[in-house]
This record gives structure tokens, sequence and C-alpha cells, in this order.
């Protein structure tokens, strides 16, 4: 039987929370240090709050994050050079598309729940890809939402979940400095509105 869609506790879909979240997770280091996590998904972060205590991801967004959970990670310092992996993870909706079409796979595994962990913050739901039929380009099957930068996102998942192969994995720079670009174009004043108009659409929805 197909998983229940996951359903966190509803947040404001304000544009900030969601490049703050995809900047935060494309910052993490690990591959700088030669390490597949292997298993990046929303359970597996956690969020630091300014009392340095941690929240699922889905409870609370505070200004830091964590990655936990390293019993699936491969240190590819102590592998032979060129080393690649075809074993899927057996986990449906965090398989990356190199698994999903039985091609080799390295840091892929990794972007791919990157992205699902973005895709979650951005749709409330997790992530589901499909190749086009048109330009072969794989693709979530939700087009990205009104509410954040359209083209930061489309750029971000098409890059992502379309590399041609182990030898071509894009580095996170160019995506990191365009977040960061995104985030200090979001003023304070703009944050506000958006909670404020957040919670008037929230509280016309509860009405009786």
């Amino acid at each position: 039987d197909e998983p229940l869609p996951y359903r966190p506790p509803y947040r404001p879909r304000v544009r900030h929370l969601h490049v703050r979240a995809g900047h935060d997770a494309l910052r993490s280091g690990i591959h700088r240090a030669g390490v597949i996590h292997g298993d990046i998904k929303p359970d597996n972060w956690l969020l630091r709050d300014k009392e340095n205590t941690m929240h699922s991801i889905s409870m609370k967004m505070t200004k830091s994050i964590v990655l936990i959970d390293f019993g699936r990670s491969i240190d590819m310092r102590i592998l032979p050079a060129g080393s690649q992996f075809t074993v899927s993870s057996n986990t449906e909706l965090f398989e990356c598309v190199e698994m999903q079409t039985a091609r080799p796979w390295t840091y892929q595994v990794d972007y791919y729940g990157i992205l699902s962990c973005i895709h979650l913050m951005v749709h409330n739901e997790y992530m589901k890809v499909h190749q086009d039929r048109s330009t072969g380009l794989w693709k979530p099957t939700r087009a990205p939402h009104r509410r954040v930068d359209k083209e930061l996102f489309t750029t971000l998942f098409r890059d992502l979940l379309n590399i041609r192969d182990c030898y071509s994995i894009p580095p996170l720079t160019k995506y990191i400095a365009e977040f960061e670009a995104c985030l200090k174009r979001i003023t304070p004043r703009v944050r506000h509105v958006q909670l404020q108009n957040h919670y008037q659409f929230m509280s016309q929805r509860e009405a009786p």
C-alpha cells in the first residue's frame, strides 16, 4: 500500500521561511568532508532555537538546523576514487532519480533528500517526481508555489534532479549564493506583511 502523505502541523507559507530552510539545507557541510549522508529527510533535521534546545523540523522554525542520523552514511575518503553505487535505499518517497532509473549514484541521493525537505516546506507534502515527455527532464509533480521565488526554486530543482552522471555533481556554492541574495531582498517589513496576510487568511478559513 502507498504510504499516507506526511502532514506536519500547518505553518505560514511565507517566502522567507522557505528560502531560509533551503539555504540552511544547502549549506550542510558534509559533502565538503567527503561524506554521503544517505538518508536526508525531514525527520532527520533538527531545529535549534535561541535557548539551544532541539525541535523536529515539523514542529518549529528556528534559527539553525542540525542534520542527524548518520546510520546510512558513506565515507567516500576510505573508498577507491570514483566509487559509485547502484543499490536502492528502499524508501519509496526518498529514492533519487538515479535509483528510480537504475543508474549509478553518489551524492545525488543527498541532493534529492535536500530537495524533498525544501518541497515539504513549500507544499506541506512529500515530493513526487516525473519525467517530462517533451523535454526528458525530471521535475516535481507540483509546480513551484506562487509565494516563493519561482525562478530560484525552478532552477534548483531542475539542476539537482537532472545530474548527468556521478562525474558531473554540481557544486552547491552557486545555489547558496542565490539563496543568500534572495534572503537579503526579503526585508523585515515584507516578512511582517506576509505573516499578517497569512493570519488573516487562516482566521477566515476557521470562521464558521
